[in-house]
């Protein structure tokens, strides 16, 4: 399978470990209610792409989200 974010190989996953791990990040650091309350966090993913290319930063999408999208 491919990643759903980065497009890199996982297996049986729809989201690799790498950006796996970037998301718990973003959540640990805007809290699980906000989090809860995104309705679709597809919006995202092209977010957590750029933190797994070193393009962008984790607070940047925890701006992002906090500031409301």
């Amino acid at each position: 399978m491919k990643c759903d974010i980065c497009g890199d190989d996982t297996t049986n996953k729809r989201v690799c470990d790498r950006c796996t791990q970037i998301m718990n990040s973003v959540i640990k650091d805007v809290g699980p209610d906000i989090w809860n309350s995104i309705e679709d966090c597809r919006f995202i993913y092209p977010m957590i792409k750029r933190v797994a290319d070193g393009s962008l930063r984790t607070q940047d999408i925890v701006k992002e989200i906090l500031k409301g999208g």
